[in-house]
């Protein structure tokens, strides 16, 4: 019964999000387990591997866990539209991440060339963004918090 419970929990967070009106600034913290693995950090009552970046999104929090910490912590700015400073005075060391594509289930893929000295160009994140951010923002503007 208790696992009933859990999976009705994280649907229930899973829905919220999607519908969630909300487009302002988040502070996401993301932490490195023992295995390698990144996680976002987040309450979660279902199966702890939906919160697990991957596809280019744990090679870039590698990459900018540059204190070996195995933890970054990230501001986000998500928009519908392009931001520049003049519209957002608070974008000033933000990179511009770009989406490429979009699915509800499959994630949004994003370009990542504007970082500096990443390897990668595009990175996917998972359908637990719907739950945080409520939607797949045509731009994410990230710099490390």
């Amino acid at each position: 019964m208790p696992d009933i419970i859990k999976n009705f929990r994280a649907i229930h967070h899973f829905i919220s999000g999607i519908f969630a009106n909300s487009r302002g600034e988040y502070t996401l913290t993301f932490v490195q387990d023992p295995d390698n693995r990144w996680y976002i950090d987040m309450p979660w009552d279902g199966n702890r591997g939906n919160l697990e970046m991957v596809a280019g999104a744990d090679d870039l929090l590698t990459y900018l866990d540059t204190e070996h910490q195995h933890r970054v912590t990230l501001h986000v700015i998500p928009s519908d539209h392009r931001l520049t400073e003049a519209d957002h005075p608070g974008l000033t060391g933000h990179y511009e991440m770009t989406q490429l594509d979009k699915s509800l289930f499959g994630g949004s893929h994003y370009d990542t060339s504007a970082w500096p000295g990443f390897r990668l160009s595009r990175l996917c994140i998972c359908p637990v963004t719907l739950c945080v951010l409520g939607c797949y923002p045509k731009y994410l503007y990230v710099k490390k918090a």
